[in-house]
């Protein structure tokens, strides 16, 4: 089924003593467009996240975001060169034997350093990739609610489709009949020019063509949006077509059932290519 370019996952994970939340929400856009918040201590990671995205994500604005909620100092350890230079200065202005408090001297500027762990980059990736499922998860379940409604309205295209091929032959009768009337009102004609008129205005009011690729665009709107892919844009180009055909219906028509039956198909299409933008 279609896949929808709207959805959002949330995850929250302890990675080397550090808590860490991942959000990805993701937008209707006309490409794939991806921007990353990351902490610092994750910049690094910033490109290959962009190439993990790309596997889950064809289309749509993505907005991911890391938050280190809790990090992990790593190991604090006496700066001993500095100690070392305190204690230089303490002893040069002090008087001999005088004894300085612990706590205040670890209260010193840079007497204390924390080691950094290095950052487990292949303990991220599964998180990550995790969280992404759960994204395309959720934009699938919204692609089966879009194409649900799509359907319906397909269903409703088709039926109007069946209407105008029967009003298509009412057209033809019509078309000859307003002809006849008005060369008779010339006097009298050649029975063969009557008939070359009568035909020359049928050809040009058939609609018999436009019904026909409208049928066919709508059988591959139908079969496109049942795959479980990135079909937006052909969907989309489906309508476009679809809606130029029953445009030259509509321009064709001397019947008022059939202007108003391109009205009302006009009218679902219109409703089909709101959903369809929604589509990856």
């Amino acid at each position: 089924m279609a896949t929808s370019m709207t959805g959002f996952a949330r995850q929250r994970f302890e990675l080397a003593g550090s808590a860490l939340v991942i959000e990805v929400k993701t937008l209707n856009h006309k490409t794939l467009d991806i921007h990353c918040r990351l902490p610092e201590p994750y910049w690094a990671l910033d490109v290959p996240l962009r190439r993990r995205v790309k596997d889950y994500v064809c289309r749509g604005r993505v907005d991911l975001k890391i938050t280190l909620e809790q990090e992990n100092a790593g190991a604090i350890e006496l700066n001993q060169p500095v100690y070392a230079a305190y204690l230089q200065i303490l002893q040069a202005v002090s008087p001999p034997g005088t004894s300085w408090d612990p706590v205040a001297l670890l209260s010193l500027p840079q007497i204390l350093t924390s080691r950094e762990e290095e950052l487990p980059e292949e303990s991220f990736w599964p998180f990550l990739e995790d969280t992404l499922a759960r994204l395309r998860a959720d934009r699938e379940r919204e692609g089966d609610l879009l194409w649900a409604d799509i359907k319906d309205k397909v269903r409703s295209l088709a039926e109007l489709l069946n209407r105008l091929e029967g009003l298509a032959a009412l057209q033809e009768e019509e078309v000859g009949t307003r002809l006849r009337q008005r060369l008779s009102q010339l006097g009298e004609l050649e029975e063969n020019r009557v008939l070359t008129e009568v035909a020359l205005l049928a050809d040009k009011s058939n609609i018999n063509e436009e019904m026909v690729r409208f049928r066919a665009h709508l059988g591959e709107l139908e079969k496109w949006g049942g795959r479980r892919e990135a079909v937006g844009r052909r969907l989309e180009f489906l309508g476009q077509e679809m809606l130029r055909e029953v445009n030259t219906i509509a321009a064709k028509s001397a019947l008022y059932e059939i202007s108003k039956t391109a009205v009302e198909i006009k009218s679902q299409l219109e409703k089909i290519r709101e959903q369809v933008l929604n589509i990856e």
